[in-house]
């Protein structure tokens, strides 16, 4: 499947395509919790194209088939050394007729992949959409920190996956660590 899916960086130019994506991706969520204030189907095309020119973050088209079918945006903080190589993914998401089909996990390897001296990686997620949740423990996100409620429909919850790698030695093995 990873070969069928690419990630593709988004240009300034390229944001109202981008916040099209969002915001059908979004909307049946925004629907759902009616969270006028988290939701990223309710950001305004200047938000979205902020984000996309921020120094701090790479926003990518994910592209299946040849297909414009969704975005997935790596933040990450300057200058702090606390944060230092620590890596946010928000959001991430794909239209409708292209969720449940495993693109998204195949986005997050390969994030994994783009991004090898991340040592923590990070992002939330609604506790109520269990199918979100499930995919992120699936790619090794363990969910961490207390609960956000943003309203009476809808709670955050937080993930973290460590991204260190590991080198084993075998016992015989002449090599010091």
């Amino acid at each position: 499947m990873s070969d069928l899916i690419e990630l593709k960086l988004v240009t300034e130019d390229e944001a109202e395509c981008l916040h099209r994506l969002q915001v059908e991706a979004f909307m049946p969520l925004y629907e759902k919790y009616q969270d006028d204030d988290t939701s990223p189907a309710k950001e305004s095309l200047k938000r979205v194209t902020e984000k996309i020119i921020e120094d701090n973050s790479d926003f990518y088209f994910i592209v299946f088939h040849g297909e414009k079918v969704g975005g997935v945006r790596v933040r990450w903080h300057q200058g702090k050394k606390v944060y230092e190589n620590v890596n946010w993914i928000s959001p991430i998401f794909t239209i409708p007729k292209f969720q449940n089909k495993g693109i998204a996990s195949t986005v997050i390897e390969q994030l994994f992949d783009i991004y090898p001296d991340t040592i923590e990686w990070r992002l939330d997620t609604i506790k109520q959409e269990t199918g979100n949740c499930h995919l992120y423990e699936k790619c090794g996100f363990v969910r961490v920190g207390e609960d956000i409620v943003i309203n009476e429909k809808m709670t955050l919850v937080d993930y973290v996956k460590n991204g260190i790698r590991v080198r084993r030695f075998e016992e015989n093995d002449n090599r010091r660590i």
